[in-house]
């Protein structure tokens, strides 16, 4: 089955720096990666090299900040009071969180530093402004689901999840 828009790609990727061949993120380590092809989960530049291959394909593709994650922005870097975070079970670095923004949207933020009362949190994707490389195998490819269709993403049966069935990968 080939890769094309509405079909589930299952991924085992590495990631490195190409700057300085460090390895960021390994898909042996945490997992697959799963996405569906033309619904914008993944990065666009990665779709568009994987569009009509199969099962077994492998490729490295090397990506600018701008073709990724993005220039690495200053302004999403935010000091916080700790107070702010009451709701957390446990505050640590490293902690990812969504946080509602002024104008209506939603931002992903890593908590990097907790001094005192004050909790610094960064915005930017760990791959923003980098230079990288990407080295994909492709796992499996198949139909997505109606209801994985509706919803945007897979999904995967027999994980709890807030939305029964939804993984939000």
């Amino acid at each position: 089955m080939k890769i094309e828009e509405g079909k589930v790609v299952t991924l085992e990727f590495k990631v490195y720096d190409k700057q300085n061949g460090e390895l960021l993120e390994d898909t042996k380590e945490v997992g697959p990666f799963f996405y569906i092809q033309g619904f914008g989960n993944f990065v666009p530049a990665i779709e568009e090299a994987l569009e009509g291959k199969e099962k077994g394909f492998s490729t490295t593709i090397e990506l600018t900040p701008e073709e990724g994650y993005g220039d690495y922005n200053e302004d999403l870097i935010m000091e916080m009071d700790k107070a702010e975070f009451v709701e957390f079970d446990d505050l640590y670095e490293g902690l990812d969180f969504i946080a509602d923004m002024d104008d209506d949207t939603e931002q992903s933020f890593i908590i990097t530093k907790i001094e005192d009362e004050v909790v610094t949190a960064d915005g930017n994707h760990p791959f923003s402004g980098k230079d990288l490389r990407f080295e994909v195998t492709v796992e499996g490819v198949r139909d997505a689901s109606e209801e994985e269709v509706e919803h945007g993403h897979v999904h995967f049966h027999g994980f709890d999840d807030e939305e029964e069935g939804c993984s939000h990968n």
